[in-house]
C-alpha cells in the first residue's frame, strides 16, 4: 500500500503525460529523485478506485515529484475541469479498500473557489502527512485530506 494523490469529478477527466521523455535518476544513498525538472513532467492516469473515497464517478491519479511549476499547471488543469462540473476534489489518501470502524481514517476537508485556488493549496494537500500526524483525538487512525474546488 502507499499514498495516492488524485483528482475526482462528476465529469470525465483528461489524462496527461509529459510531452517528451525525461531522465529519471534515483540515488538511494542520498534518498533523492531527479526527474528532469520540466514543468510538464508528470502523469495524470485513470484512477479506478475512486469509489472507495468519494461519491464522484471519475478520477485521475497524480504521479509526480512536486515543483512550483507543476503545481501551477495542476491549478490550470483543475480550472479547466471545472468547465464541465460545479466542483472537483483533490484527495491525498492511503490506498486501501476498507478500514475497520476503529481505524477508519480521519478526514480533513477544505473548500476553496477556483479563483482563489493556488499552487500552495496543491502543495499542502500533496505533502500532507497521513501516518505521522494523525488526528490527536484518535492517534491510531490515518488522516486523509480532501480539497474541494468549486466554480
Amino acid at each position: 500500500m502507499s499514498c495516492c494523490t488524485f483528482i475526482a469529478s462528476d465529469a470525465p477527466l483528461r489524462e496527461a503525460a509529459p510531452s517528451q521523455s525525461y531522465p529519471l535518476v534515483l540515488d538511494l544513498d542520498m534518498g533523492s529523485v531527479e526527474d528532469g525538472g520540466a514543468d510538464d513532467n508528470y502523469f495524470l492516469t485513470a484512477f479506478s478506485d475512486v469509489g472507495f473515497y468519494t461519491d464522484r464517478r471519475y478520477a485521475v491519479s497524480l504521479e509526480w515529484n512536486a515543483t512550483a511549476g507543476r503545481a501551477e499547471r495542476l491549478v490550470t488543469y483543475i480550472r479547466e475541469a471545472l468547465r464541465e462540473t460545479d466542483a472537483v476534489e483533490l484527495w491525498h489518501v492511503w490506498l486501501g479498500e476498507f478500514f475497520e470502524f476503529e481505524d477508519r481514517p480521519f478526514l480533513h476537508r477544505q473548500t476553496v473557489s477556483a479563483n482563489d485556488l493556488t499552487a500552495e493549496h496543491i502543495r499542502q494537500i500533496d505533502q500532507a502527512e497521513i501516518w505521522n500526524r494523525p488526528d490527536k483525538r484518535c492517534p491510531s487512525r490515518p488522516s486523509f485530506y480532501c480539497l474541494t474546488v468549486t466554480r
